[in-house]
């Protein structure tokens, strides 16, 4: 890290530190049950339908409903502790490393720093990373869904 990356991680972490660890870790818990309830969706729509034995008409969707509630209530809050945790380690890793730079002289910039374009390689490619990955799994659910997989 050379001084100017570490320059705009003082700037930025003095600023996104701010709200307090409780309220990181509450939106982790947050973000995390929004991913509880996506997975559920998903894995509801891809189930198809449950075996309806003795029931008729409408009644016929309560094994589908049975399905549901157990999978949002499986889901949604293992997804938020995980949310939970996750927020909570990546603010402790920040804040040990934003303290460990403040004790060892480090002063946070007035300004966010100007960054040149050799400091942004590190970003740049963890971006071309997060971009194939995400293109996998896309691929993976139009292969799923058209029956190609």
């Amino acid at each position: 890290m050379n001084e100017r990356q570490r320059d705009l991680f003082l700037w930025v972490w003095s600023r996104r530190r701010a709200p307090g660890p409780v309220q990181v870790a509450a939106r982790g818990a947050v973000i995390g049950a929004l991913g509880g309830l996506a997975f559920s969706i998903i894995m509801l729509s891809s189930m198809g339908a449950p075996a309806a034995a003795g029931y008729t008409g409408l009644s016929a969707i309560i094994p589908m409903l049975e399905r549901g509630w157990l999978m949002l209530t499986l889901a949604v809050p293992a997804f938020a502790f995980l949310g939970f945790l996750g927020a909570n380690r990546v603010y402790a890793a920040n804040e040990r490393m934003y303290q460990s730079m403040l004790q060892s002289g480090a002063r946070v910039p007035e300004q966010k720093p100007i960054m040149q374009g050799a400091d942004h390689w590190p970003a740049i490619m963890v971006g071309v990373a997060a971009a194939i990955i995400a293109g996998f799994i896309l691929f993976l659910f139009w292969a799923a869904s058209t029956g190609n997989l």
